[in-house]
């Protein structure tokens, strides 16, 4: 019986996220948006913003999105308003900067963002 406690417990915890939500509640600038594939810096504004409620707004040049998100393992999940779900994997979440690694057609992308005060 205590192998499956001990069993059950190492399996849940290799499950848990390594990210979670409440890290990624805030505003977010981005700094830098490169494309890895062709080693080319992509030249757009883009901004987030995501809520505790589990909404965010996303900002990319003149077009913007709103919806529902949430973070399952490494990948960000999200649903624009009336849309299908999209999804990217964080590469990296920290206090101050977050690194989304994404893949478009077979290019890969990566945005570097930073935490506004």
């Amino acid at each position: 019986m205590k192998k499956l406690i001990v069993i059950g417990l190492v399996f849940m915890l290799g499950c848990a996220g390594k990210y979670n939500e409440d890290q990624l509640v805030g505003q977010w600038k981005g700094v830098e948006w490169k494309d890895v594939t062709n080693d080319k810096i992509i030249n757009a504004a883009v901004a987030f913003s995501f809520e505790a409620d589990g909404r965010y707004e996303a900002t990319s040049g003149t077009s913007s999105e709103k919806g529902k998100y949430w973070i399952s393992g490494e990948n960000l999940h999200t649903v624009e308003d009336g849309k299908a779900e999209k999804k990217v994997k964080i590469a990296k979440l920290q206090n101050d900067s977050l690194l989304f690694r994404m893949n478009r057609a077979g290019v890969i992308e990566e945005i570097l963002l930073v935490k506004e005060d």
